[in-house]
């Protein structure tokens, strides 16, 4: 078997190892709906040769939204804008993942009218927006949001939904010690931190059901004095995986990276998969077939997520053939 055969997500068939990892067009409707240049480029992917698209990233609530032009999937109105995009991509053989998330304080596009919630009332690093911190009720309703969004990624026909908690977006903040400084439940010691994913997850999973893959896309680390470490990350891992998360996207804190690095995440992945049976997808740096071939070669790691070389050439992976 390579890269190239098909196999298994969890119960999802897919025709090879390749995924698209989630990467922002700026493309939308303003209503969030997918445009005509969306389903452009999404068909150069699909007939590219790549196995599995992930969606950038939609927003899922109507009171923030991180980027202007961006998917949404925060009303019920929505569902049916996506089916010709999923039918296209379908048509060639390829799966489609759509990505869930919610912004907080790393970016919004209308921040004056904007409801911006956060683990506490810590500034973002980059942005210097300062969040509302949540209550616990403000919480239960982003699990909720997490959950109805999830359903229409359903009933729009995608092959499943994958939970957004990396980047310092609002999941990513709850894992984080820079971000989460709560003396509740919700805050402490790494399951406390995860309690909101744990929670979001199993809301997602009883409202689509057993067999729906449910995939999330997760820090490794936060590359910061007293941040996430990725000791955190794999106990975190562990608990998602013991409680059934169908694939596991590693990810990080990417800038602080140059960009001429490969498979930034490698070792995270590498460690990851030696204690967890879920399927695991580098993303990263990941810039050409060898170096794909050589973490396949010598570990179990076997997906692997691309970005820029498809924004370079969308029919990337047909050239490796």
């Amino acid at each position: 078997m390579d890269l190239f055969d098909s196999t298994y997500i969890g119960n999802l068939k897919v025709k090879n190892h390749f995924i698209r990892s989630a990467t922002f067009e700026g493309k939308a409707n303003k209503d969030g709906s997918p445009t005509n240049e969306i389903l452009s480029i999404y068909q150069d992917l699909a007939k590219g040769g790549v196995g599995t698209i992930i969606t950038s990233y939609a927003y899922i609530t109507d009171y923030e939204q991180p980027e202007k032009y961006q998917l949404g999937i925060h009303k019920d109105e929505l569902i049916d804008s996506y089916k010709n995009l999923v039918d296209m991509v379908h048509s060639y053989d390829t799966k489609i993942i759509m990505q869930i998330a919610h912004g907080s304080s790393h970016s919004q596009a209308y921040p004056e009218t904007a409801k911006i919630l956060g683990p506490s009332a810590v500034p973002h690093p980059t942005s210097n927006i300062r969040p509302k911190e949540m209550t616990r009720q403000e919480i239960q309703n982003v699990i909720k949001s997490f959950a109805d969004a999830s359903q229409r990624v359903k009933d729009a026909g995608f092959d499943g939904v994958q939970i957004h908690c990396a980047h310092w977006y609002l999941l990513s903040q709850f894992i984080s010690p820079l971000f989460n400084k709560r003396t509740d439940s919700y805050g402490g010691g790494t399951e406390n931190r995860l309690r909101i994913v744990m929670e979001v997850y199993q809301a997602v999973r009883e409202k689509v059901g057993p067999d729906f893959p449910i995939w999330v896309k997760i820090n490794s680390t936060d590359q910061e004095p007293d941040g996430l470490t990725v000791e955190d990350f794999l106990q975190m891992s562990k608990h998602l995986s013991k409680a059934g998360i169908d694939a596991i996207e590693i990810s990080g804190q990417w800038r602080k990276f140059d960009l001429d690095e490969r498979l930034y995440y490698k070792d995270a992945a590498i460690k990851l998969s030696k204690i967890v049976d879920t399927p695991i997808i580098l993303t990263g740096g990941v810039r050409s077939i060898d170096d794909m071939a050589k973490v396949y070669g010598s570990s179990t790691v076997n997906l692997f997520g691309l970005s820029r070389p498809l924004l370079k050439d969308p029919a990337y992976i047909k050239s490796l053939i």
